[in-house]
C-alpha cells in the first residue's frame, strides 16, 4: 500500500509537469509567423471545401469515411489568432461565421475574405496537433500534409512488422494484420483527426516489444502513464481505448510471465489502466484549471457541464444498446468480415492442432487479453451520448476486440518463437 502511495504521487507530479510543458509547447508553437503559413492556408481552405464534408475514400464503404469537419477545425485553429496571445494559446481560437461548421467558416476567412465572423474559442481540449500543424503549415498544404501522414503511417507499420520478426514475436503478426486492416487505412492517412490515437497506440506497442526486457512494473506504470497524457494533449476523443488497450494487449501477449500467470495479468492490467486513466484524465483536468486561472473563461465549467452532457447518463433517450449497434452498424462491411473470419478460423485451427499435438491446455493468460478485449463496452459505457452521435470515427474502438481476440487465438497457436 506505501509503494501504492510514492507511485500515486509520482505519478501526479509527472502529471503536473505535463501540463506544464504542454503550456510551453503551444507557447513556443505561436512563436511560428502567421504570415508564413497564409498561402498554405489558403490552399488548404479550398482543398477541404472542395472535397466537403463527411466524404468517402471509398464510397461503397461506410468505414472510408473521413472527418473533414474536425480536420477543418484543426486546421482554423492552428491557423487563427486573435489579440490576445494567451487566449490564443489557452483557449484555441478559430474563426467562426455565422453558424456555418467550422471548415466553412475558414473556407469563407481565408479563401473568399469574408469578413463578417467573430473570434470563437474551444478551450476544453489541449489541441497538442498544433504543435505539429502550424511548422508543417509553413512549408505544405493539407493535401501534401496528408501524403506525409501516409508514407509516415506506412514506415511506422513495415516498422513495427519488422520489430515483431527480430524479437520473435510472431503470435502478433496476424493480430496486427487484422487489426490494422480494421482500422481502414485509407481513412487512417487521409484524415489527420485519426491520426494521434494511431501513432500513440504504434509508439507505446513498439516500446513495450522492443524494450520489454528493460520495463520493470514501475517503468511500465510510467509509460502507460505518459500515453494517457499525450492522448489527452493530441487527441479530439476520437478513439482513445486503443492507446490503452492495444499496447496492454501486446504485453499481456509477449511477456512470458504474464501469458502463464493470470494473477499477475490481472494485477498489471488494473495498475497500467489506473496509470492511463490518471494521465489521461489529470492531464486534460489540468487544461481547464490552467485555461480557467489564466483566463476570463471558466473552462472548468464548461468541461464538465460537457462530460455530463456527452456521457448520456444525464439525458433521457440515450440507450447504451442503442450506442453498440450505431458503431457495429458503422464498421459493418461484409468484406472486413470476412477477412477477420478466415482470420480467426485459421488461428483456431492451429491452436486446436497446437494443443493437441503437445497434450496442453489454453495459456491462462489468455484470459487477461480477452478481458482487456472488452475495454470498448467499458468506453462506450462512459460517452454513450458521444460515441453515439460520432459513431462515424468512434466505432474504431472496436478493433481493441479485434486485436484481442486475434491475439488470444495466436497466442495458443504456438506462432511465437517466445513462446
Amino acid at each position: 500500500m506505501k509503494e501504492t502511495g510514492k507511485l500515486l504521487v509520482k505519478e501526479i507530479l509527472i502529471v503536473a509537469a505535463a501540463v506544464v510543458l504542454g503550456v510551453m509547447a503551444l507557447a513556443a508553437t505561436y512563436l511560428v509567423p502567421q504570415g508564413k503559413m497564409k498561402d498554405n492556408a489558403w490552399e488548404s481552405a479550398i482543398f477541404m471545401h472542395r472535397e466537403g464534408l463527411g466524404s468517402f475514400m471509398w464510397p461503397t464503404m461506410k468505414i472510408t469515411q473521413l472527418d473533414g469537419y474536425t480536420d477543418g477545425l484543426m486546421l482554423n485553429t492552428s491557423y487563427t489568432e486573435s489579440d490576445d496571445g494567451i487566449r490564443d494559446i489557452l483557449l484555441d481560437t478559430k474563426v467562426k461565421v455565422r453558424d456555418i461548421n467550422p471548415m466553412e467558416s475558414f473556407y469563407e476567412v481565408i479563401a473568399l475574405e469574408n469578413k463578417d465572423y467573430q473570434i470563437d474559442t474551444y478551450g476544453r481540449y489541449w489541441h497538442g496537433y498544433q504543435i505539429i500543424w502550424r511548422p508543417l503549415l509553413c512549408f505544405f498544404h493539407y493535401g501534401e500534409i496528408r501524403q506525409i501522414n501516409m508514407a509516415l503511417q506506412l514506415a511506422v507499420v513495415f516498422f513495427f512488422l519488422y520489430l515483431l520478426f527480430r524479437t520473435g514475436h510472431k503470435a502478433l503478426i496476424v493480430p496486427f494484420f487484422g487489426m490494422y486492416l480494421f482500422l481502414t487505412p485509407l481513412a487512417l492517412f487521409s484524415s489527420m483527426q485519426f491520426s494521434p490515437c494511431f501513432y500513440l497506440m504504434m509508439a507505446a506497442s513498439m516500446t513495450v516489444i522492443g524494450f520489454h526486457d528493460n520495463l520493470n512494473d514501475t517503468r511500465r506504470n510510467c509509460l502507460f502513464l505518459l500515453t494517457g497524457i499525450l492522448t489527452a494533449y493530441f487527441d479530439l476523443l476520437t478513439y482513445p481505448f486503443v492507446t490503452l488497450a492495444i499496447p496492454l494487449i501486446t504485453y499481456l501477449t509477449v511477456a512470458p510471465e504474464c501469458r502463464k500467470n493470470l494473477k499477475k495479468c490481472i494485477g498489471d492490467i488494473v495498475f497500467h489502466t489506473a496509470s492511463w486513466g490518471i494521465g489521461y484524465v489529470g492531464m486534460w483536468g489540468g487544461k481547464w484549471i490552467v485555461a480557467s486561472v489564466f483566463t476570463d473563461e471558466n473552462v472548468i465549467m464548461d468541461a464538465v457541464s460537457q462530460v455530463k452532457f456527452r456521457s448520456g447518463h444525464y439525458e433521457k433517450g440515450r440507450s447504451y444498446l442503442t450506442t453498440l449497434w450505431l458503431n457495429f452498424d458503422a464498421c459493418n462491411t461484409r468484406a472486413i468480415w470476412v477477412v477477420l473470419a478466415c482470420l480467426v478460423l485459421y488461428l483456431l485451427v492451429r491452436a486446436v492442432l497446437h494443443y493437441r499435438k503437445r497434450g496442453m491446455k489454453p495459456l491462462p493468460g489468455t484470459i487477461a487479453i480477452l478481458l482487456v478485449s472488452l475495454y470498448p463496452f467499458l468506453w462506450y459505457y462512459l460517452t454513450m451520448h458521444h460515441s453515439s452521435d460520432n459513431s462515424y470515427f468512434t466505432w474504431r474502438e472496436y478493433s481493441i476486440c479485434v486485436y484481442g481476440i486475434l491475439a488470444a487465438f495466436g497466442v495458443n497457436a504456438g506462432m511465437s518463437e517466445k513462446s
